[in-house]
C-alpha cells in the first residue's frame, strides 16, 4: 500500500490497537476496532459495486460510522463525497447527478425521490468483521470531492488527492504539534472541510477525536473536555462566542489542561481574541486562514502575535503565499492585491470544470479571490473579497443561490442578498435579503418566509433580516449593483 494517509492509519492501528481513536458519547472506538470497521465497510462497499475512482456520497456527519465509511472509501481507491446531512433533497440530487455515485449514505435510511434508496450511515457500524487485502490508492488518485458554493451560486466540486490531504494534515500537525497523547474535542460537522481536517490530522498523529454534536448545548462541550481530559479543541468563532457567553468560567478552569486550540472558517472579534489570551495563558491558541481548495494556508498564535491579532498570521510550513496585482506581479509590503497560495495541499482542480480550474490554478498558484496585503514582518492581512460570498458562522453562502430560491416564491418578483455584521458577534455575518414584491401579492413575514425556505435551503443560508423595496439597483446593462445595497446598509448602521 502506498504512503497515503489511510495507509498510515491502518499501519498505526496495527501497531497500537488499544489506543482510543474516536469517542462519541459513551462509545470509545480503539484504533484496532477502527481498523476492523474500515475493513468491514470496505468489503461492504465492494459488494455494492464500488470500485477505484467511483464516488461514494456520505451525507452524514458526527458519528464514528462516518469515519468508517470515509476511510473505507479511500482504502478501496474510491472517492469520498461528504455532504451536509441537512442539505435539501434537491442539493443531494444535484450533486449525485454530477458525480453519479455508486453508493449514497445518509443520516437515516429513506427513499430519495430521484436517487432511490439512501442507506443509513450507521449500517456501517453494524457489519460483521471482514478482513481482506487492499492495494490502496496512489498519492495522486482522487481522495475527496468537496462541494462548496461558488460566487456564481453553482456548487463547485473541489478535487483533493491523497497527496493533498496528507500534505495538509502533515503541515497542520507540524504547527499544532499534535501527537498520540492528544485528546481533541471536535464539535464540528465532519462533512465540512474544517471538521474533516481535524479527523484526518488526529488519526495521522495517532491521537483521539472526541465527537460532540455542536454548540446548541455548550455545557456538553465543556463536559466532554472535562470528562476526557481534552488537550485540544477545534472550534469556529461562532461556537466560541457561545462558549464565552455561557461557559467562560468553566473554560478558564481548563487553562492548565488544554495544550492547544484551533479556530478557523470565519472572522473573530478582536475583543474575543484578547479575552482568550487572558483566560487561557498556558494554551496555544491558533487561528488559521484557508480554503476548501487549500487547507490551512496561514496560522497565527494569539499569545506570540498579540500585536498582530487583526492579521491572519504567516504562511503554514511548506506553503508559499504572495500578494499580486491583476497581472500576477508580486506587490511590495503594504499594497493590497489578491492573495495566491502554493503547496502540495492545493486542490487538483474543479470537478468537470476545466475552465474554472484553468483560471484559478495558474502555474501551480491558487488564486483565492481574497484581497489582502503583507506587512514588513510577513504578517498577512485580509482586505475584503473579490467576490460576494457571505460567511455565516464559518459557512460560505452564495447570495446568488439564496436569491434563486427566493424568486420561486409567488410573492417575490426579485431578490438581492448581502451579508451584514451580526450584532450579537456570534456568526460574524448574517444574511439580509432585499425583496421586490409581485404586484398585488400578500407579502410574507420574515417568519413565514423562513418557514417556506427551510425545506429548500440549509439552516445557515436562511435570512436573518428582510426588507421590502420597490426596485433593485442595477447598472445600465441590467446587472445587480449589490455594492449599492451594502453601502446603503452600512450608512444606515452608522447614521
Amino acid at each position: 500500500m502506498s504512503n497515503t494517509l489511510v495507509a498510515r492509519l491502518m499501519e498505526r492501528a496495527t501497531r497500537s490497537p488499544e489506543q482510543p481513536a474516536i469517542v462519541a458519547g459513551e462509545q470509545v472506538v480503539t484504533y484496532g476496532e477502527l481498523r476492523q470497521r474500515i475493513l468491514a465497510a470496505a468489503a461492504e462497499l465492494t459488494s455494492l459495486g464500488v470500485g477505484r475512482g467511483d464516488g461514494v456520497i456520505l451525507a452524514a456527519s458526527g458519528t464514528p460510522a462516518f469515519a468508517y465509511g470515509y476511510f473505507a472509501t479511500h482504502l478501496i481507491g474510491a472517492m469520498a463525497v461528504p455532504m451536509d446531512p441537512q442539505a435539501p433533497d434537491t442539493r443531494l440530487a444535484h450533486v449525485a447527478g454530477r458525480v453519479e455515485p455508486r453508493a449514497v449514505f445518509g443520516a437515516r435510511a429513506y427513499e430519495h425521490p430521484t436517487l432511490g434508496p439512501v442507506r443509513a450511515i450507521d449500517e456501517l457500524a453494524e457489519l460483521p468483521d471482514r478482513g481482506g487485502e487492499h492495494e490502496g490508492p496512489a498519492l495522486d488518485d482522487l481522495a475527496d470531492l468537496l462541494f462548496t458554493t461558488g460566487t456564481s451560486g453553482t456548487p463547485k466540486g473541489v478535487m483533493l488527492t491523497h497527496r493533498n490531504i496528507l500534505a495538509a494534515a502533515t503541515n497542520i500537525n507540524s504547527v499544532l504539534n499534535n501527537d498520540a497523547t492528544d485528546r481533541e474535542v471536535v464539535p464540528l460537522p465532519l462533512s465540512h472541510s474544517f471538521g474533516l481536517g481535524r479527523l484526518r490530522c488526529n488519526v495521522l498523529a495517532g491521537g483521539t477525536v472526541i465527537l460532540v454534536g455542536g454548540f446548541k448545548m455548550p455545557g456538553e462541550v465543556i463536559s466532554a473536555m472535562q470528562r476526557w481530559k481534552a488537550t485540544g479543541f477545534a472550534v469556529v468563532p461562532a461556537g466560541m462566542a457561545v462558549l464565552v457567553r455561557f461557559g467562560r468560567d468553566e473554560l478558564a478552569a481548563l487553562k492548565d489542561q488544554l495544550k492547544y486550540m484551533e479556530f478557523g472558517s470565519a472572522p473573530m472579534p478582536l475583543a474575543t481574541k484578547e479575552l482568550l489570551v487572558e483566560l487561557l495563558p498556558h494554551t496555544r491558541v491558533w487561528m488559521h486562514y484557508g480554503l476548501t481548495e487549500a487547507s490551512r494556508c496561514t496560522f497565527i498564535e494569539f499569545h506570540d502575535s498579540s500585536e498582530h491579532l487583526d492579521s491572519i498570521g504567516k504562511p503554514t510550513p511548506n506553503v508559499e503565499i504572495r500578494v499580486v496585482d491583476e497581472q500576477h506581479g508580486e506587490l511590495p509590503a503594504g499594497e493590497v492585491g489578491e492573495i495566491i497560495v502554493k503547496g502540495e495541499m492545493v486542490t487538483a482542480g474543479y470537478w468537470q470544470d476545466p475552465e474554472r480550474s484553468r483560471k484559478t490554478l495558474v502555474d501551480g498558484w491558487l488564486h483565492t479571490g481574497d484581497l489582502g496585503y503583507k506587512d514588513e514582518q510577513g504578517y498577512i492581512y485580509l482586505h475584503g473579497r473579490k467576490g460576494d460570498m457571505i460567511n455565516v458562522g464559518g459557512f460560505n453562502v452564495s447570495p446568488v443561490e439564496v436569491e434563486e430560491v427566493l424568486v420561486r416564491h409567488d410573492a417575490i418578483e426579485a431578490a438581492a442578498c448581502i451579508g451584514i455584521p451580526d450584532p450579537g458577534e456570534v456568526s460574524g455575518e448574517i444574511i439580509k435579503v432585499f425583496l421586490v414584491p409581485v404586484d398585488g401579492a400578500d407579502r410574507p413575514s420574515r417568519r413565514e418566509l423562513v418557514q417556506w425556505l427551510k425545506p429548500r435551503l440549509e439552516p445557515y443560508k436562511l435570512p436573518a433580516a428582510v426588507e421590502w423595496i420597490s426596485s433593485l439597483p442595477k447598472t445600465d446593462s441590467g446587472k445587480l449593483q449589490r455594492g449599492v445595497l451594502r453601502e446603503r446598509e452600512a450608512a444606515a448602521r452608522t447614521g
